[in-house]
């Protein structure tokens, strides 16, 4: 639990280029439009704006899985 509460802290202290280099430390952007492509077909989403949103909010629980399993 601590783990979560220190990853996002850190996260909203964070500027989007700064978050942006967390994410490009840890997924290529083959492995993002990864994480695109399987809301798109899975979810049935089509709009680019949501496609985007959701895909942050995957890639934020990805690397909040990563960070807690190395600590």
């Amino acid at each position: 639990m601590e783990d979560l509460k220190s990853f996002f802290e850190k996260l909203s202290d964070m500027e989007s280029e700064q978050l942006m280099s967390v994410v490009e430390a840890h997924l290529s952007n083959d492995e993002i439009e990864l994480f695109v492509d399987h809301i798109e077909d899975f979810y049935g989403v089509e709009d680019d704006e949501e496609l985007g949103m959701l895909a942050q909010i995957m890639i934020t629980g990805f690397l909040a899985a990563k960070q807690t399993q190395q600590n």
